[in-house]
């Protein structure tokens, strides 16, 4: 049977004599069993004919080179240099991919009327973590297949709640990790490892995983040696050997260690051209963005930086000056503590400085001195606290800056979700933090969700703290009745349907694509009103009274490209003449598929608007002839 597939593939003279699959070499049996066009079923029914074709048939290799093909990042997130039968990951990968999906699919008629879920939506998930050993790898893996699909305007549904839940799953399983890591003593502590925690608890639907960075910083390590080699090629880094994870010094002397460093800011400024971004953007706080764009923070370059010295032998520890962040490393080890060292601003393309540069350069110092030994005793007395940073206070200063930017944009795109984030895993690092506690308490409040962790917080701050009681009182009020009215929602949560009988000035459906003729915003409206059914107060606010037809025409919800959901007047809207498909996160929520010219919704929307979808093809007949 294998033999007729193959010929066929190949179109091989009918003539030819068939040999015996079992007498070929084993090399070119396991050579055909690779072939991609061949399914797992050719496989396993080779393995049914004979013992000698079941033996090859289960190599190790094979099923390793079959999961590779399939689930093309799976590999990656093994244990390097760890053995598995390949064979049992394959059908256990497959298996939980079947259970996993069904899940998923099962999300939207439960939550379609909730804003957000609470963790206790996503209790079934979690269970399936302890059923294998490699089961968080699989569901992970799953839901970026799901999430990532080539088809990007196909499944909408299912790749909106698959994100709900690998953000879920995402930062449980990352919460077992952190722990592991928090554990360690603070010298074994790699920078790039909490840099690779931040980047993938705060883009949990990215697919970063640490020996992919671990990879990328080798390869820049060994450019750094290629041109090492031209330069020096007599550098002792070419004849002896180190473990680079297990170095505490230099492995070299001063004026080696200088040659590296200068090649290494060739490298990195030169060549790639890394450097430096002054715009709040939380991508450049993201390690694997970071190596992508090239622009980072000046904490996020000095972890690239300071990562690739260390794999070239050179220990570069971050420091925290005022308003800014550099590394240092010991250059002259004969002078005292601090004029040992030469500070490197990987902010500014890995410029050298001494100490005595830094309060000229970050206006640390504006006491006029009399001599440079007095300015240099001031100078020390100034930068004392300007000590070595351990890794958990410099991820502690990443997510500072993440949750100052999500609280600057609010709710402009994902921009709250990126407050969120830091502020839950900040928490995680420092759960004594009272500042932070009350934050997290206001963000969950807002969006109405893990109530129940939000009482355990308030009943903790008011344990450690009796002068924020009243506060806390009022907070423990607020929670309590949002518990009161989603337990009513949760009883209410069948779709009521809004029909368009007598609803004639209804002139646009659910899921067409528009655009705003005064603001030329690009939208999708996702339900309607016959007339604006906003307060009396946001109608005087929005100045509805100045329109033409005021208050007393059709008003559309609709999903805004920028992220955002607005409110909008039907006498300022038209089809959009060249329809593309929209990044808003909630697009998934209310459509299932992405049809040239319109979204189509999903089960519970046509639910919600029974007749929309006979109307909404009229209109895109009428408007696109299509």
């Amino acid at each position: 049977e294998l033999w007729l597939v193959v010929s066929r593939k190949y179109k091989m003279n009918s003539c030819f004599s068939q040999p015996s699959l079992s007498q070929l070499p084993i090399e070119i049996i396991e050579h055909i069993l690779k072939i991609d066009f061949l399914e797992i079923a050719d496989i396993c029914h080779t393995a049914q004919t004979c013992t000698i074709l079941k033996n090859i048939a289960y190599n190790n290799e094979i099923w390793k080179y079959r999961i590779q093909r399939r689930w093309h990042h799976l590999l990656a997130r093994y244990i390097r240099d760890q053995s598995y039968s390949w064979y049992t990951e394959y059908k256990n990968r497959h298996l939980f991919g079947l259970t996993i999906r069904k899940m998923v699919e099962a999300l939207s008629p439960k939550y379609y009327t909730s804003e957000e879920i609470s963790k206790e939506g996503f209790r079934e998930f979690r269970s399936l973590l302890c059923q294998h050993k490699h089961a968080g790898e699989f569901l992970l893996d799953e839901l970026m297949e799901i999430v990532h699909h080539k088809d990007v305007g196909k499944n909408l549904t299912v790749k909106y709640y698959a994100v709900k839940v690998l953000q879920f799953l995402q930062q449980e399983y990352l919460t077992q990790k952190i722990a592991v890591f928090l554990q360690l003593d603070p010298g074994h502590q790699k920078l790039e490892t909490g840099a690779v925690i931040i980047a993938q608890w705060c883009q949990p639907t990215e697919n970063i995983i640490e020996n992919g960075i671990a990879d990328q910083l080798d390869s820049l390590a060994a450019e750094v040696k290629n041109l090492l080699r031209d330069r020096e090629p007599s550098h002792p880094i070419f004849s002896r050997r180190f473990d680079c994870h297990e170095i505490t010094e230099h492995m070299w002397n001063t004026a080696q260690c200088c040659t590296v460093l200068d090649c290494l800011n060739t490298c990195l400024f030169q060549r790639h051209k890394f450097h430096g971004n002054k715009d709040d953007n939380q991508a450049d706080s993201y390690i694997d963005k970071v190596l992508q764009n090239k622009t980072g923070t000046p904490i996020s370059l000095s972890i690239v930086y300071s990562a690739v010295a260390r794999r070239l032998g050179v220990v570069c520890e971050p420091v925290s000056l005022p308003s800014h962040f550099m590394l240092r490393w010991k250059e002259h080890l004969i002078f005292g503590l601090e004029q040992m060292y030469t500070y490197v601003d990987v902010f500014k393309g890995g410029a050298f400085m001494s100490v005595l540069d830094l309060p000229l350069e970050f206006n640390t110092s504006s006491i006029k001195v009399a001599s440079p030994s007095q300015a240099l005793h001031r100078l020390l007395i100034q930068i004392s606290p300007m000590r070595w940073c351990q890794c958990v206070s410099v991820m502690v200063s990443i997510l500072e800056n993440l949750a100052r930017i999500g609280h600057q944009r609010g709710r402009i795109g994902d921009n709250l979700q990126c407050l969120r984030n830091a502020l839950e895993l900040w928490l995680i690092i420092c759960p004594e933090n009272m500042d932070v506690r009350l934050r997290q308490v206001r963000v969950s409040l807002n969006l109405n969700i893990n109530l129940p962790d939000v009482m355990d917080s308030l009943q903790w701050i008011a344990d450690h703290d009796q002068t924020k009681k009243r506060l806390v009182d009022y907070l423990m009020q607020v929670t309590q009745d949002q518990m009161k009215s989603s337990e009513e929602k949760r009883h209410k949560k069948e779709i009521k349907p809004k029909y368009r009988k007598g609803d004639h000035e209804v002139e646009f459906a659910v899921g067409m694509i528009m655009q705003h003729k005064r603001y030329h915003y690009k939208c999708v409206i996702y339900g309607w009103d016959p007339t604006c059914q906003a307060t009396d107060e946001w109608i005087a606010r929005m100045g509805v009274n100045n329109l033409p037809k005021k208050q007393y025409q059709a008003f559309y919800n609709v999903l805004v490209e920028d992220g955002t959901t607005r409110y909008a007047e039907q006498e300022n809207l038209a089809p959009q003449e060249n329809p593309t498909i929209l990044t808003h996160p909630e697009i998934g929520r209310y459509y299932q598929e992405f049809c040239d010219s319109y979204y189509l919704p999903n089960q519970e929307k046509l639910t919600e608007y029974p007749d929309d979808l006979a109307f909404l093809k009229k209109r895109i007949k009428k408007f696109y002839d299509c």
